[in-house]
């Protein structure tokens, strides 16, 4: 069934971010902050305040957990962030692995339920932000076809340092933990550059550092 955004955004708004910690799967209270639940304008939040965000990727293999880079590509961190609170990454697969190269998700055909035409409107191109950072392990950068301008929404992270990458996709953000679970990806079975059976991005949490006290 289609998703009823507008529904999902007000439902967003009416829910605290002040939650308890989350059980783990040993069933002791996690020291994780809480996801944050409430709608929030990421077009409208500074560079400065874009550097408190980061995204667990929950995936079938284990969690994923993002940095952003605003200072040298903002407008790729508002959009991937604004992707993830609107779900469009549930349930989309990764569904490029090369081994020693990259492995990549967040492509929309790959998603179940499909995206309906109302929602897919609500997926913008992007301009290029590139930067002198380097394709290095662990560094998450937005696929693209020819057109510089045709990045959306799939990414990649990268296995090993690319240097043929450099100055050529967009670096927006890069992996602060999760990095064995990266490996874990890049070794499932393949054909060719695609698993043999599906790796599902299964959701994405976004969370807000909380700056230390003087």
């Amino acid at each position: 069934m289609a998703r009823n955004f507008g529904a999902v955004f007000c439902l967003l708004m009416l829910v605290s971010c002040d939650r308890p910690p989350s059980p783990d799967p040993d069933g002791k209270a996690s020291n994780q902050p809480a996801p944050i639940r409430s709608f929030i304008a990421f077009s409208q939040k500074s560079i400065d305040e874009l550097r408190n965000y980061y995204v667990r990727l929950k995936t079938s293999l284990g969690n994923i957990t993002l940095g952003f880079l605003p200072d040298v590509a903002p407008e790729h961190v508002r959009s991937f962030l604004r992707l993830c609170q609107m779900g469009f990454y549930d349930h989309t697969a990764w569904h490029r692995v090369v081994r020693n190269f990259v492995i990549q998700g967040g492509d929309m055909g790959s998603r179940n339920p499909p995206l309906q035409m109302g929602e897919a409107s609500g997926i913008r191109r992007l301009q290029p932000e590139f930067s002198k950072l380097k394709h290095v392990e662990g560094i998450v950068s937005m696929a693209r076809g020819e057109a510089l301008d045709s990045a959306e929404t799939s990414f990649f992270i990268c296995l090993a340092p690319q240097p043929v990458l450099d100055s050529k996709y967009t670096i927006f953000a890069k992996v602060v933990s999760g990095m064995d679970v990266v490996a874990k990806i890049s070794n499932v079975p393949l054909e060719g550059s695609n698993p043999r059976e599906r790796v599902e991005l299964i959701g994405t949490e976004i969370f807000e550092a909380t700056p230390e006290k003087n």
